[in-house]
């Protein structure tokens, strides 16, 4: 098979396999924890798993998922889920010179957009899109068959259009967010504050000091929660009015979730938000909706395509 190292860096871990961009199969496996001592350390770290995979050096280039906003050259300008780094770095530039192949970067996100695209669920759309609704809500765009980041990375940043302007602080800190509603995070900050305000609930029951995981959120739907039902509509809601206006405004003939709580919640939470009369734009016609295939390999495996791409 074509020899491309993907690689999926995360805040907790970094994730290198060998892919065939062509089909999506993937071989071999390292698994490294992601130095806490900032940008200069996790990119060595990231050197290291891609040597101890390919030692004798048989792949002739390297893509790399990051969770950050990624400029076209490769340079990772934001990375907030990975401490200390704080400044932009030439994560491209660095890896290329230190691995001596072509290194592709880019968000993690929009190089899982290309696995759907290609060898996923989005398989035969020149157009389509992809949500990812985990922790946070990301968003990804293909467009004529080809990844479309934006010269600063920020295109298909769906978790940060306003649905409900003065509302809940998202976790960059902007106000009424789509992902302070809809992503993990924001249920469970609500949840929370909730529940501390009087109103209990089964979801600050379930997880007690822990995080409030996406398995929390199904139990607590299937005991018929109060405030999860309601936390859930609102989240339904603003996934509506993103999804259905991104597909009035891009054209978008399908559009593809992913993430942890879908992954978890299923068609039925799908099914939910195409049937919303809050769905924007021209309304539900416009588009269909369809569950991820990749699920836990979209990040080597898009990372793997996003090198291949710049190889030829």
């Amino acid at each position: 098979m074509t020899k491309i190292i993907g690689v999926d860096l995360g805040g907790t871990k970094i994730l290198a396999r060998m892919v065939d961009p062509t089909t999506g199969e993937s071989k071999g496996r390292v698994k490294r924890p992601t130095p806490k001592t900032g940008p200069a350390d996790v990119l060595a770290k990231v050197a290291d798993v891609v040597d101890e995979l390919d030692p004798d050096r048989q792949c002739e280039a390297v893509g790399i998922g990051v969770p950050g906003l990624v400029t076209q050259s490769g340079v990772v300008t934001l990375c907030p889920n990975i401490n200390g780094w704080d400044s932009p770095v030439d994560v491209a530039s660095i890896l290329s010179e230190r691995l001596d192949r072509t290194v592709a970067v880019g968000n993690d996100v929009n190089v899982g957009a290309l696995a759907e695209h290609r060898v996923g669920a989005g398989r035969g759309f020149s157009d389509m899109a992809t949500v990812f609704v985990g922790t946070g809500v990301g968003g990804g765009l293909v467009l004529n068959d080809r990844l479309v980041a934006g010269d600063r990375g920020m295109a298909g940043e769906i978790g940060h259009v306003t649905t409900h302007v003065g509302g809940r602080t998202c976790g960059c800190g902007g106000k009424g967010h789509m992902e302070a509603y809809a992503g993990r995070a924001g249920l469970e900050a609500e949840a929370r504050r909730r529940h501390a305000a009087g109103d209990e609930n089964e979801l600050v029951r379930l997880a007690g000091e822990g995080r409030i995981k996406s398995s929390f959120i199904e139990k607590a739907i299937k005991a018929n929660d109060p405030v999860t039902l309601e936390l859930i509509d609102e989240a339904v809601e603003a996934l509506a009015i993103s999804i259905g206006s991104m597909a009035t405004l891009l054209d978008l003939p399908m559009v593809v979730l992913g993430g942890g709580v879908v992954d978890r919640l299923g068609q039925d939470f799908l099914d939910r938000i195409h049937s919303s009369p809050s769905f924007g734009g021209f309304g539900s016609h416009v588009c269909e909706l369809r569950l991820a295939q990749r699920l836990d390999d979209a990040g080597v495996v898009g990372a793997a395509i996003l090198a291949a791409d710049a190889s030829t």
